[in-house]
């Protein structure tokens, strides 16, 4: 069978949505066919196979890889409990663990101001940019209007034990925490409109930054006249309602339970998929990989802001070729470290960062009220799948199949070395020597334990 013909027959089909695992996952929706179907169409998969099949008659080592994920985000603490023996998780005295959630506080001050505050501090993952999007779209402002308070303080800030900016969950629970006070406290200046308009809150609307009635014309308050007059006449405020402009809002998953008596448990709450295609060629005297082609397609739930969406698929994919091509943690016989210093570990650079086509399909999550999901470490996770595959089938003709990482040029060139002394009669290139091929990549000192910078090359992909 051909490598896709084999994925599509393991994929789970959208009518099976929920999709419960046989170890407790719970994958909350997707179209894991389109999305694949999706990335062999940008890939031009059956040109890229007839192309390949002229390159090997020309002797030239094409080969094309796939790599399909779930990608999961927002952990669920219950998963914590794992490490622990059944027989103890069942003794009464016993806390069971579980949970995912995240608050936000939107406020207006007396100018109208609106002023969003976050139980999470990111590490450059755009959260001011987003959550102003958020609150602008929710109050009908301009995202300029929205000040966003991203510092963590845990004297001061809304917070529980799974808080926090990790496991890509801040596009999922975060997101939901925002939407929902923003949703409160717009529903808050409907009611007050409602009270000095002297009109039912249901014939009202917010609409363009101001409670307006839904048919006809009358009178309209804008955000800035209401914060007014809420600060300074709480007179004017219905009897029942709170003094002052905010809300706060904690969202957490109802799916997110403890773990069971079979160790099963549900580890995430949202899921993602990622699909790719990646084409390279390997020079058999160096053993350099060229990335020719690559393709991903991510289906992240509603997308909040395209250009962070491509920023972080960007980030994860060169994590994942530092993982395949680059990083390594070597040592000597004697247990020394040789790549302690980034002198000698190397990380890919915006000059090894391969051109990426990028396209989205969008299952909403039914468990996020934005319908959105984590996406922060998306490719990371698939780039050395599909690159070692596209390596393996790049050398097939010789015999030789990728199974550890990273690939460096000196591991490559020994394992192709190998293989073509094999074809010439001197021995079975399948028997892989290992310690040989590390001590030939020791014998280069610590400074050649990486890849080498890879050489600009003038020619197109697959000519």
């Amino acid at each position: 069978l051909d490598p896709v013909e084999v994925r599509r027959k393991n994929l789970v089909r959208p009518d099976q949505f929920p999709y419960r695992t046989p170890s407790g996952g719970l994958y909350d929706s997707g179209d894991y066919p389109a999305a694949f179907d999706k990335a062999l169409e940008l890939a031009r998969y059956d040109e890229l196979r007839r192309e390949q099949a002229k390159a090997r008659a020309a002797g030239r080592y094409v080969g094309i890889g796939l790599a399909l994920a779930v990608d999961p985000s927002v952990s669920n603490m219950g998963y914590v409990a794992t490490a622990l023996d059944p027989q103890f998780r069942a003794k009464p005295e016993y806390l069971p663990k579980s949970g995912a959630m995240d608050a936000a506080t939107i406020k207006i001050d007396p100018l109208g101001r609106v002023i969003a505050i976050l139980g999470t501090t990111p590490q450059g993952q755009g959260h001011q940019t987003v959550v102003s999007q958020i609150v602008a779209d929710e109050l009908g402002l301009a995202p300029a209007d929205v000040t966003v308070v991203d510092e963590m303080d845990t004297f001061t800030r809304v917070w529980s034990i799974s808080s926090g900016t990790y496991s890509s969950r801040f596009g999922s629970v975060g997101t939901s925490a925002v939407a929902l006070a923003a949703r409160k406290l717009k529903a808050k200046l409907v009611d007050y409109a409602a009270h000095l308009m002297e009109l039912p809150a249901a014939s009202l609307e917010f609409r363009d930054g101001a409670v307006r009635p839904r048919t006809g014309k009358g009178p309209s308050y804008s955000i800035k006249d209401l914060a007014g007059r809420a600060h300074w006449n709480t007179e004017s405020l219905p009897d029942g309602m709170e003094p002052a402009l905010q809300a706060t809002a904690v969202f957490g998953f109802t799916v997110a339970k403890a773990v069971d008596a079979e160790d099963r448990v549900n580890s995430s709450n949202t899921y993602g998929f990622i699909a790719e295609v990646m084409a390279v060629e390997v020079d058999p005297e160096t053993a350099a990989i060229e990335i020719l082609r690559y393709v991903t397609v991510h289906d992240a739930g509603t997308i909040i802001n395209p250009m962070i969406a491509e920023g972080q698929i960007y980030g994860g994919a060169l994590h994942g070729l530092g993982g395949a091509l680059y990083e390594e943690l070597a040592y000597d016989e004697n247990g020394q470290l040789l790549t302690g210093t980034f002198m000698d570990y190397l990380v890919p650079t915006a000059s090894e960062a391969p051109q990426i086509d990028i396209a989205h399909i969008v299952s909403p999550s039914p468990l996020t009220p934005l319908g959105s999901k984590g996406l922060g470490e998306s490719s990371s996770m698939t780039v050395p799948a599909v690159i070692a595959n596209a390596v393996s089938d790049a050398l097939a003709p010789l015999g030789i199949r990728i199974n550890e990482l990273p690939m460096t040029p000196s591991r490559l060139w020994h394992a192709i070395d190998r293989a073509r002394q094999s074809q010439a009669g001197s021995h079975d290139p399948t028997t892989v020597n290992r310690a040989t091929v590390d001590r030939a990549d020791r014998s280069h000192a610590a400074s050649e334990a990486g890849h080498p910078r890879s050489k600009p090359t003038s020619r197109t992909p697959l000519e």
